[in-house]
């Protein structure tokens, strides 16, 4: 199956693994009292942490499939990496800068990132997820994880070559990735240090490889496709299943990170598989979980998500808390003001992130062009 160049319901999901990794990081709810809205909002709002899972799902179905496209082309790995360099690194790094750099400078440099500053070394060098610090800005851990996998994934594509190779190397990767989980956790390895190294998280970026190596070899994608009204029903009873079975998708369990991860991973794949299948599709009948991904409010968060990633964390850790005590609002047990603070959080990052794609990162962005 031919890709095409844009799919724009990958954006709505991208809009909607941000939104959910924000209800994650952003919820002050705890702790919650005797109802049961405090407990079903506090639930809802941890279950957010499954949003850097569906971005890793997407990473890898997107970065694979560019990779296999440009395999023949000149200077394919040159440019797939200044790519990735233009699009990452100006925000990641400019982010860094102005914690570590600027904000000492002027001596506005927060406590917490103060704290950090003599390690910072393993930020500036993606490899935050192999460290056990405290980190000032902790939600990095996700982009060192994927920066790491930009930077392997090419050679083993280059490698491999042929998409049904790739695919093979794929589900090796992803059941690497679940036993090492298993090994880690019968070793009483720390679960947040297995929630946040590399090796353990590979499996979601593996399948959604798996994925895009799929779509570009015939008689795989012509099976899925002609099964495609029962992708989703299929990946919503394993996530069903799932639930049950790690009694809710427990971020830290055991049965949790081992089976938990990549029942979601399933799932998650599926559906970036079906999605861009309906995108593909020259029909105007569309089916209405696809057309709410195409949402036009939705895919914009999810045009500017990568900014919004970067500057939610800080914007929750830094200055929720003057905010809410200077409107006198307790968030604490309260389903609705712990609510809207996530709204807040997220407007106020969409704000920002949209600021910096036009004032900021285009600048960078166009420069792509060179390396086509």
């Amino acid at each position: 199956m031919n890709p095409k160049k844009y799919w724009p319901s990958l954006d709505g999901i991208r809009g909607v693994a941000i939104l959910l990794v924000i209800a994650h990081n952003a919820q002050m709810i705890d702790p919650v009292g005797p109802g049961a809205a405090g407990k079903i909002t506090q639930y809802l709002l941890n279950l957010g942490w499954v949003g850097v899972l569906l971005f890793f799902v997407l990473s890898g179905f997107l970065i694979t499939g560019i990779l296999l496209d440009t395999l023949q082309r000149p200077h394919g790995m040159r440019n797939f990496l200044a790519r990735r360099a233009l699009r990452i690194f100006p925000l990641y790094y400019g982010t860094l800068a102005f914690f570590f750099l600027l904000l000492p400078a002027v001596g506005l440099q927060p406590e917490l990132v103060q704290a950090s500053a003599p390690h910072q070394a393993w930020l500036w060098a993606y490899l935050g997820n192999w460290t056990r610090y405290e980190w000032a800005l902790p939600h990095l851990w996700s982009l060192a994880v994927e920066e790491q996998f930009y930077l392997v994934w090419p050679l083993v594509v280059y490698l491999f070559r042929t998409p049904k190779a790739v695919m093979i190397a794929s589900a090796v990767v992803a059941l690497g990735s679940i036993v090492t989980r298993a090994a880690l956790w019968h070793a009483q390895v720390d679960p947040g240090f297995i929630y946040a190294w590399t090796p353990t998280r590979l499996d979601a970026l593996a399948l959604g490889a798996l994925a895009a190596a799929a779509w570009r070899l015939d008689g795989a994608s012509g099976w899925l496709n002609r099964q495609g009204r029962w992708l989703l029903p299929v990946g919503l009873a394993v996530l069903g299943l799932g639930f049950v079975v790690t009694k809710g998708y427990a971020r830290s369990s055991a049965i949790g990170q081992i089976l938990g991860y990549a029942t979601l991973a399933v799932f998650f794949t599926t559906l970036v598989w079906r999605a861009a299948w309906q995108d593909q599709r020259d029909s105007s009948a569309k089916p209405h979980w696809h057309r709410m991904l195409t949402w036009a409010p939705l895919t914009s968060v999810g045009r500017y998500s990568y900014a919004m990633y970067m500057f939610h964390k800080p914007l929750h850790d830094f200055l929720s808390p003057t905010v809410l005590k200077t409107l006198n609002i307790q968030t604490v047990g309260s389903p609705l003001w712990a609510s809207l603070h996530v709204a807040g959080v997220s407007l106020a990052a969409y704000c920002l992130a949209w600021l910096s794609w036009h004032l900021y990162e285009v600048h960078f962005l166009r420069l792509k062009r060179l390396f086509e």
